[in-house]
């Protein structure tokens, strides 16, 4: 029996979870009463509030359950991409990137919604430990790259920004449905993202191109 009323709600938190990300994503978080994610949900008020104490506890929930989601993503899908720092490993990602995007649109508009309307209150920490995270992981990458980074260029900076930049680009493309917002097609605006960031050469062709003007010196 215990078994059997801890499926009934998890059931029930599902439902009520569901309904709200709908509701949340579409009208905002203070433009949707509970008695709305009540409904949708198939549930009465009572029960909403014997799972949950208010509204915010239910958005909260929401952001840890996806956040959850979200890294095991990254850790199954991206972080496997991360391993090298060549154009054709960044195309890649990229691409990778846009997938992600795609199919979790909930989630950057969730995160809007926080923004918005409770000033990044709930996803900020997520965020800075994504982006410390990478910096770490970046300056264990950039070790073995053949990737020449500019003096006075912090490489795990740079590679972090190269992440988050695939990111934006593409929320501009699927969330705010910008469509062609860089004027090219994603291949191409990818391209060009990874020419910036890499400067279009190894670093083994940059220590070419120095030793040739050594020698015309």
């Amino acid at each position: 029996m215990p078994k059997l009323l801890d499926g009934t709600i998890e059931k029930n938190k599902l439902k009520i979870e569901r309904a709200a990300l709908q509701l949340f994503t579409r009208k905002g978080f203070h433009g949707t009463t509970v008695r709305e994610i009540a409904k949708k949900a198939g549930v009465s008020m009572g029960k909403l509030y014997i799972y949950y104490d208010s509204k915010e506890d239910i958005f909260i929930d929401l952001v840890h359950h996806l956040g959850r989601k979200m890294e095991a993503i990254r850790q199954k899908d991206l972080i496997p991409l991360m391993a090298s720092l060549d154009p054709e490993s960044l195309r890649k990602l990229a691409k990778a990137i846009g997938r992600v995007v795609a199919e979790n649109l909930d989630y950057w508009r969730l995160m809007y919604i926080d923004v918005v309307e409770f000033r990044h209150r709930h996803f900020i920490h997520s965020f800075r430990e994504i982006a410390g995270g990478l910096r770490m992981y970046a300056n264990a990458v950039i070790q073995t790259s053949k990737i020449a980074f500019p003096d006075g260029v912090d490489p795990s900076l740079a590679y972090t920004a190269i992440y988050l930049q695939f990111f934006t680009y593409f929320l501009a493309e699927e969330l705010f449905g910008a469509k062609r917002h860089l004027g090219m097609s994603d291949d191409e605006a990818i391209d060009q993202l990874v020419l910036l960031y890499t400067g279009g050469r190894s670093k083994s062709q940059a220590m070419s191109l120095v030793s040739r003007a050594k020698e015309n010196a």
